[in-house]
């Protein structure tokens, strides 16, 4: 099974809105996953004509998350990345930006609700790291 073309898009357009987000601290894009090449666990399928076909999650010719992962640095899916991490070498400092990617895991579709939810909490988040930081210059005035 080949890649599509979706999975190469989505890198550039990470890269796109990445670039033009350096000056923050917060990196606020969300990618929902769903299908029977995103899988978190493996399920069984049944055809039209009664067979049972078993679609194995770390299967690599069907499983395309490891693909998408690098978005994120392999940090854990299904989880607010939102906030930028900061990375110390010797004398520099890197900032990454991660994409915050979830899958249903089982091939099920999203609801309205769950994505709603989701972009909820990841909204919020740049939100209380501004309040944060005005209540940090308030004190130290």
């Amino acid at each position: 099974m080949a890649a599509g073309n979706a999975i190469e898009r989505s890198h550039k357009n990470i890269s796109e809105i990445a670039n033009s987000m350096l000056g923050e601290s917060h990196f606020p894009y969300v990618l929902f996953l769903e299908g029977s090449n995103f899988l978190t666990e493996t399920i069984s399928i049944v055809r039209p004509d009664g067979r049972v076909v078993v679609l194995e999650y770390n299967s690599g010719t069907l499983n395309r998350l490891d693909r998408l992962t690098a978005t994120n640095y392999g940090l854990p899916i299904n989880t607010n990345l939102c906030k930028n991490r900061f990375i110390h070498h010797k004398d520099k400092t890197i900032m990454l930006q991660a994409a915050s990617i979830y899958t249903q895991g089982n091939g099920e579709r999203w609801s309205p609700v769950q994505m709603f939810n989701i972009m909820l909490e990841i909204a919020r988040t740049p939100m209380q790291m501004m309040y944060s930081d005005l209540f940090y210059q308030l004190q130290k005035q």
